[in-house]
C-alpha cells in the first residue's frame, strides 16, 4: 500500500466516528485491480436505508488528503461529513471515493474510454476503459456490498475535473442519481467552442489542445471522440424518456470567484443556464460560491459541507465544519 494511503488511514482510524477503508476491485474492463477509499458510518448494519455519496477529482486519496494541497489545515471533508452525521444534520451515509487516474495520479482518465496512448510505465489505467468501469463494475459492486443503498438517496459531487465526471455521470446515465454537486467544474462547451475565443469549433484550448488530455481524448483529437465525451451535447440532445429521466436529478454547481481566459466559472455559468433551459432543477441561486472562492481544497470543502446540508434541508453555515 503506498504510504501515502497508509497515513491517510491512520489519521482517519483516529478522528472518525465512522470507518475509512481502502478496498479494490478487479476490473475485467480495465484488466487490472482499481483501488478505491470508502467510509462507513457508525452502526451501519442497523440501517435499512442508507444515502450513498460518491467524491470525484481524479485520484482517490484526494478528498481525504490533508496534505492534497496547501489550503487545508485541520480538517479533510470526510471528517467534516462525519462531523455533520455526528451531529445529525446530514443522515448516516456510505461515501465512496473511486481513483480515475493513473496511481502518480499524472494522467487524467476523466472517468471516459480512454481514447488516446500512454507511456505504460504509467501504472494504473490498464486498458483506459474508465466509463464501462465506473457504469459496469464500480457502481453496481458498492449496490452488491451495500444493499441498503440501493432504494436510499444516490448523491455525487466533484470538483475541478471531477465536476466533468458528474456531468458525465448525471447525462450518461439519466435519473441514476438525485443529486449531482460540480464545484468549480471544467465543463465544455457545444461543439468545444469557447465564445470567450471566438465561433470556430474546437477552439476551446482545454480540451482540445491540453497536452493533459492527449492520453484520454486522443491526439490530434477526432471529432467523433470529442462529440461522444462532450457532456453539454449529451444534455443538448436528451429528449422524451431521457429527459425525464434527467430531470429527477437536481443539480447543484458553484464556482470559484474569479475567472480568465481558461477559467471554470463562465463554463459553470453556462451549465447551470442550459439546465435551467431544459427545465432541470438546479439547487443554488448563485454560481459563484463566495466573493473569496479560489480552486483550493479549502473551498471544495466548504462547497460539499454547502451541497450535503441544502440537499437534506439543513440551513446551517459550512463555516462551522469547514476550519478557516
Amino acid at each position: 500500500m503506498p504510504e501515502t494511503a497508509k497515513n491517510i488511514l491512520a489519521r482517519h482510524r483516529e478522528s472518525l466516528h465512522g470507518t475509512l477503508q481502502r478496498k479494490r476491485i478487479r476490473s475485467a474492463a480495465l484488466g487490472i485491480s482499481k483501488p478505491y477509499f470508502v467510509y462507513e458510518p457508525p452502526q451501519l448494519e442497523a440501517l435499512n436505508q442508507i444515502p450513498v455519496l460518491y467524491l470525484f477529482r481524479g485520484h482517490e486519496r484526494e478528498w481525504i488528503n490533508i496534505d492534497e494541497d496547501q489550503s487545508r489545515k485541520k480538517n479533510t471533508a470526510l471528517e467534516d461529513i462525519d462531523r455533520m452525521i455526528a451531529y445529525g444534520l446530514i443522515p448516516p451515509m456510505v461515501v465512496v471515493m473511486p481513483g480515475l487516474n493513473s496511481s502518480n495520479n499524472w494522467v487524467p482518465s476523466l472517468g471516459i474510454d480512454m481514447a488516446g496512448k500512454w507511456d505504460r510505465k504509467f501504472k494504473g489505467l490498464g486498458s483506459g476503459r474508465f466509463w464501462r468501469y465506473l457504469s459496469r463494475e464500480l457502481l453496481p459492486t458498492i449496490e452488491k456490498h451495500y444493499p441498503s443503498c440501493i432504494n436510499a438517496p444516490r448523491l455525487m459531487a466533484g470538483f475541478s475535473l471531477g465536476g466533468y465526471t458528474v456531468s458525465l455521470l448525471a447525462t450518461k446515465m439519466a435519473g441514476y442519481f438525485d443529486h449531482a454537486a460540480i464545484y468549480d467544474g471544467t465543463l465544455m462547451w457545444p461543439d468545444h467552442c469557447d465564445p470567450r475565443i471566438g465561433k470556430q469549433k474546437n477552439n476551446d484550448r482545454i480540451w482540445c489542445k491540453n497536452s493533459l488530455f492527449h492520453a484520454a481524448l486522443g491526439q490530434p483529437r477526432r471529432d467523433d471522440v470529442l462529440r461522444s465525451w462532450n457532456t453539454t451535447e449529451i444534455l443538448q440532445r436528451a429528449a422524451g424518456d431521457d429527459l425525464r429521466k434527467l430531470r429527477r436529478t437536481m443539480f447543484w454547481i458553484a464556482s470559484a470567484s474569479r475567472d480568465g481566459g481558461l477559467g471554470n466559472r463562465d463554463r459553470s455559468v453556462a451549465f447551470v443556464k442550459l439546465l435551467q433551459k431544459m427545465g432541470i432543477a438546479t439547487g443554488f441561486e448563485k454560481v459563484i460560491f463566495d466573493p473569496e472562492a479560489s480552486h483550493t481544497w479549502h473551498w471544495a470543502d466548504r462547497f460539499l459541507v454547502t451541497f450535503l446540508l441544502n440537499a437534506f434541508g439543513q440551513k446551517v453555515s459550512a463555516v462551522q465544519f469547514v476550519t478557516e
